[in-house]
């Protein structure tokens, strides 16, 4: 017989998946019991009571049924919010979609994972408040890397130590490069070193410690471009939201392109 238990418990929806022809399956990371699929039947109608509480990106108090194996169940919503920067602007949606496609990646089901459920909500909180979320989501891929089994060096120079120096990635050392041992590695990011300086800072930081960022579009894109290599190289994942958000930086560039013509 499969163990449950009826509790109240915080959760951030992760997103929907249609099931059969009335039903929805809903992945919500919650604080207290890690990732989990809750079955909603009658999901699909405009007139279930929780419609307006299971939509993506939904930060609530549940309370419901949280099965040790399987689905479980939602009964009851004591509390929501949704923010509606993140409903409305495409951007900053598809960074924080992103970002739980990360955490769902990153660990298994029904594994708590209290840290991160908190880091997650003041994520969305800082993106709520105008926070870069590019900049968040270089945060979480950095911090996420030992979830993914590697173990790098930002900020000191593989070979020698060294802080003080302009740096460079190296997935060949699996760390920064200062600029006197560049030579070490002819495959190196060829990087900003603003932008590895700031990604060497975010390493480092606790989410509660990381200012505001204002950043160059160059540095933005080197920042991009250096953690998009490692998780294609290294972790091997491919998110279709970190698709959508490479595509829409595509046409952002083409259009900006267009109009300065």
């Amino acid at each position: 017989m499969v163990e449950k238990r009826m509790m109240t418990f915080d959760g951030i929806v992760m997103y929907q998946r249609d099931h059969k022809e009335r039903d929805l399956l809903v992945k919500i990371l919650t604080r207290e019991a890690g990732k989990r699929m809750f079955f909603i039947k009658n999901g699909k109608s405009k007139r279930n009571h929780l419609a307006a509480e299971l939509q993506p990106l939904t930060v609530a108090t549940y309370e419901g049924t949280l099965n040790q194996t399987g689905l479980s169940f939602i009964d009851d919503v004591k509390q929501s919010h949704i923010s509606r920067e993140l409903m409305h602007d495409v951007e900053l949606n598809a960074y924080a979609t992103y970002i739980l496609g990360l955490i769902d990646s990153a660990f298994v089901d029904n594994q708590p994972i209290e840290l991160w459920f908190d880091w997650v909500k003041l994520a969305l909180h800082k993106m709520e408040q105008g926070f870069d979320g590019q900049g968040l989501a270089n945060y979480f891929e950095l911090q996420l890397l030992p979830a993914f089994g590697l173990q790098q060096q930002w900020g000191s120079c593989v070979v020698c130590g060294r802080r003080d120096l302009p740096m460079d990635f190296s997935e060949k050392f699996n760390g920064t490069l200062c600029q006197l041992h560049w030579d070490q590695d002819a495959q190196r990011m060829q990087a900003n070193p603003r932008a590895i300086l700031i990604l060497s800072k975010m390493a480092h930081l606790n989410l509660e410690q990381l200012g505001s960022l204002t950043l160059k579009a160059e540095t933005k894109q080197d920042m991009a471009r250096v953690m998009d290599k490692i998780y294609d190289d290294q972790v091997g994942i491919h998110l279709r939201s970190k698709s959508f958000i490479q595509q829409l930086h595509s046409w952002q560039n083409r259009l900006s392109r267009e109009s300065q013509d």
